[in-house]
């Protein structure tokens, strides 16, 4: 696991006490030699209810910030726990257009 993996994972759990979470860090699946540059994060949590997408793709934005500077994708997946039950799931990210790997 990478230090800027760990440091999301930390930061997920101190800012949204999730029911469910995963951060994926997708780097490998993309060109260059950057190992932390593309991550996939799953957020459920009850802190989502009542929240449009929208406003909660902000908060976790806002979370990281600083950290999106050193990214070039940073997928969000949020989700109530109702959400979550339904899904089970998040989609796929797609292929980087800075060079993905075939």
């Amino acid at each position: 696991m990478s230090s800027m993996q760990k440091h999301l994972e930390d930061q997920i759990k101190l800012a949204f006490n999730p029911f469910y979470f995963e951060v994926i860090n997708e780097s490998s699946n993309h060109s260059g030699p950057a190992t932390e540059s593309h991550f996939k994060l799953i957020i459920v949590s009850d802190d989502f209810d009542g929240i449009s997408l929208i406003n909660r793709h902000r908060k976790v934005n806002e979370l990281f910030r600083e950290e999106l500077s050193h990214f070039h994708a940073m997928a969000l997946h949020t989700y109530t726990r109702e959400e979550w039950s339904k899904k089970q799931k998040a989609p796929d990210s797609p292929l980087c257009h800075g060079g993905s790997k075939s």
